[in-house]
């Protein structure tokens, strides 16, 4: 059994909850639904039975409009002119801080969201050290752990939003956490290639690319929030990370949640500089399960529970 808990407010309306955060959904799921979370605005439509569907994001779709300006503007993520300036000031050097040649038709905007984006692919490079390499003496505190937890997440600045359910298991002093991960569709689409005359161009990335891209941010992603919870709860010895995605059903057009790896971060596996492994890498050398195809296609696994390790 899993931690997570949907209530049935009315018909097609539902709160989804956990000890970290709440989102709702309105519809009846046939072909058309709206979901409002911490990870944003969603409209979903299909047409049972025939695998036409699309997924668009509003709130992104409002702040373009709006230009972060007004209530709205605010609310849907906005930010506020000295900031876009700052960050189209940085956007003419690169990550080593040479100045950049455009190619033509290339905009210091375009390069700034490129290299920001860039953060999102390689979140555990954000990852912190595991301080203590052996567990605190101790019990577990759940209700403890969901605070602190929810105080982290209130601070912490990450690339992407981050919403996590949890659970703890006292006598093998680990705590259990639900991933709900970004879709592939949010990985960045293009890629900035520097050409032979030594400018910059922006190309769009291949199947291949967007893929293996995706693998290093959500493994990363639970790399980053293992090693957070780590140092959070000195008592606890492992971080077991089961992570999901929204995948449609072919047959009814519905979205699920389907896990695509559940893997067992040790606090003994947190060893010095682990960060300059790649975090594929790196969970391949750990207790989990993940099926990942040649084409670079994560598939649908069954997560660990507490009683399997």
């Amino acid at each position: 059994m899993r931690f997570r808990k949907s209530i049935k407010i009315t018909k097609g309306v539902k709160l989804n909850l956990s000890k970290t955060g709440a989102s709702f959904t309105l519809g009846t799921g046939k072909g058309l639904s709206f979901n409002l979370g911490n990870k944003g605005a969603f409209l979903n439509w299909s047409i049972p039975g025939t695998g036409i569907y699309d997924r668009v994001r509003l709130d992104t779709k409002v702040k373009d409009i709006l230009g972060g300006k007004g209530f709205l503007g605010g609310l849907f993520g906005g930010k506020a002119a000295a900031e876009e300036g700052a960050a189209q000031g940085e956007a003419k050097k690169n990550a080593k801080g040479k100045v950049v040649r455009k190619a033509a038709g290339v905009t210091d905007e375009e390069i700034a969201k490129l290299e920001q984006e860039l953060a999102l692919i390689n979140v555990a490079c954000f990852a912190p050290d595991v301080e203590s390499k052996t567990a605190a003496e101790g019990e577990i505190d759940g209700e403890a752990v969901a605070a602190l937890i929810e105080e982290w997440l209130g601070e912490a600045e990450l690339p992407v939003p981050v919403e996590i359910q949890m659970d703890v298991c006292p006598e093998k002093k680990m705590i259990l956490v639900d991933l709900d991960l970004p879709e592939i569709e949010d990985m960045p689409q293009k890629k900035l290639t520097e050409l032979a005359s030594g400018e910059v161009k922006i190309k769009e990335k291949s199947q291949k690319e967007k893929r293996e891209d995706y693998q290093m941010c959500v493994f990363g992603l639970g790399e980053f929030v293992a090693a957070h919870l780590l140092n959070l709860v000195p008592q606890a010895e492992c971080v077991l990370v089961s992570a999901y995605t929204q995948r449609r059903d072919q047959e009814t057009g519905d979205l699920n949640d389907t896990y695509i790896y559940s893997v067992a971060f040790e606090r003994k596996a947190f060893k010095a500089e682990y960060q300059k492994v790649s975090p594929v890498e790196f969970c391949g050398k750990l207790k989990g399960r993940f099926i990942t195809l040649s084409t670079g296609v994560m598939k649908q696994i069954v997560p660990y529970e507490a009683a399997d390790l």
